[in-house]
């Protein structure tokens, strides 16, 4: 396994290596998720500004999408450098920025697996989006909870679908999740389309407010265990994984407290 390693006074040290979480890339047939950077967030503002509900109603649990494009800077910017104060091995948030690769590359998918000296960021891929993953007491739950949204001219090909798919792919096999949980409005049937089709359960409903606060909504929670996947007919290319896995333990081990293979 790679270990999480810092060369003292060494300036040219990989940022990749200093803080593991920027080395993780998933790479689907069409798409590669990859941790967020700051020279990243002009075409994140871009993406985001764009339009990225085509619903009637507000799918989100917050009415970020709908601030003007400097308010959503004000807000949401702040919020993704937020989350890396909180990482750790107990909790985490990953924001995966979801990259459309060029044409060249589609159906291409890494197959070198950990290859830390494979360059993370890359030329001609284009930022669509954001899947989210996130847990909480990881080490006794071994859960991922997982949020998402896609620029509205990006929607409606199976793009959702695909890096819903590369997120559980890495979660269960190569980082030692046993379930997954996500939510939605019950009117929500492009979410509810993706999480049904991968396999999650409807496991409880539960009454929340609406988007602006203004208005009850009822949620439906899902679930799926790592056994219940439907797994799509190609498998995700993954580098970074054990580096992160033993940034989060000293000795390392993986993630789950487990040491040796990649495996759920």
């Amino acid at each position: 396994m790679d270990r999480f390693t810092i060369r003292p006074e060494d300036p040219d040290q990989p940022l990749e290596e200093i803080w593991p979480p920027f080395g993780l890339r998933l790479e689907t047939p069409r798409l590669a998720l990859r941790v967020v950077r700051e020279t990243d967030f002009p075409a994140w503002v871009a993406a985001a500004t764009s339009g990225v509900t085509r619903t009637e109603r507000n799918p989100f649990a917050h009415a970020w999408n709908e601030n003007s494009p400097e308010e959503l800077v004000r807000g949401s910017l702040p919020w993704l450098w937020s989350t890396r104060s909180s990482f750790g091995p107990d909790s985490w948030t990953l924001l995966l920025a979801v990259f459309l690769k060029p044409l060249e590359r589609h159906g291409v998918i890494e197959t070198a697996g950990d290859d830390e000296t494979a360059p993370v960021v890359r030329d001609g891929e284009r930022l669509i989006g954001m899947q989210d993953c996130a847990a909480a007491e990881w080490p006794v739950l071994a859960t991922v909870s997982s949020g998402s949204w896609l620029a509205a001219d990006h929607q409606g090909v199976g793009y959702g679908r695909e890096m819903r798919s590369g997120m559980l792919q890495w979660a269960f096999d190569h980082f030692g999740a046993a379930f997954a949980e996500s939510g939605a409005y019950t009117w929500n049937e492009p979410s509810r389309r993706v999480s049904l089709g991968l396999g999650y359960q409807v496991v409880g409903r539960r009454r929340v407010s609406d988007a602006q606060g203004r208005a009850a909504e009822w949620e439906d929670q899902f679930r799926l265990a790592a056994e219940d996947f439907r797994r799509p007919d190609w498998t995700v290319g993954v580098q970074g994984a054990e580096r992160l896995r033993a940034f989060f333990a000293a000795d390392g081990a993986g993630a789950d407290g487990r040491s040796g293979a990649d495996g759920a």
